[in-house]
């Protein structure tokens, strides 16, 4: 069991640990914006951001501290930025259900309703399935969406 998965002793209504990871920038620009956002727990979201040039093994042994860091005892969810890229490659490494789960696609209503469910009390499975509804809802294409709204009575 590596350091990322071992239970730490969860602190009393510890929320469940949420880790967005990427390629380039944009995990910690998620990050930021999100505490722009909601600023009144601006540490509940962790950010990696692996450089485009990283070797593997690097960005690995960083991604295992970075779950370390997440865990608040009650398990992690990892929102990375596409499947079959590095960052999710390499989370499937720590994948373990109801524990550390792992998201691809993350956009930012994602990071938002992880947070609100997270702050719930919600364990790493239950957010890991609404954030996969979520991200499906959030992303619109904005004529269709005017069009539907002229239709309807």
């Amino acid at each position: 069991m590596t350091t990322a998965q071992r239970p730490a002793a969860p602190a009393p209504n510890a929320p469940v640990g949420l880790l967005l990871v990427s390629h380039g920038p944009l995990a910690a620009a998620l990050r930021d914006t999100i505490r722009v956002l909601e600023p009144d727990d601006p540490e509940d979201v962790e950010a990696l951001s692996l450089a485009w040039d990283e070797a593997p093994e690097h960005a690995s042994q960083r991604l295992e501290k970075a779950i370390g860091r997440a865990n608040r005892g009650r398990g992690v969810v990892l929102l990375t930025d596409m499947f079959g890229g590095t960052p999710s490659n390499l989370a499937l490494a720590f994948l373990d259900r109801g524990r550390i789960e792992i998201v691809s696609g993350v956009n930012l209503p994602m990071v938002v309703k992880a947070r609100a469910l997270a702050r719930e009390g919600r364990d790493a499975r239950e957010i890991a399935h609404a954030l996969v509804d979520r991200g499906r809802r959030s992303i619109l294409a904005a004529a269709e969406l005017m069009e539907a709204e002229r239709r309807a009575p």
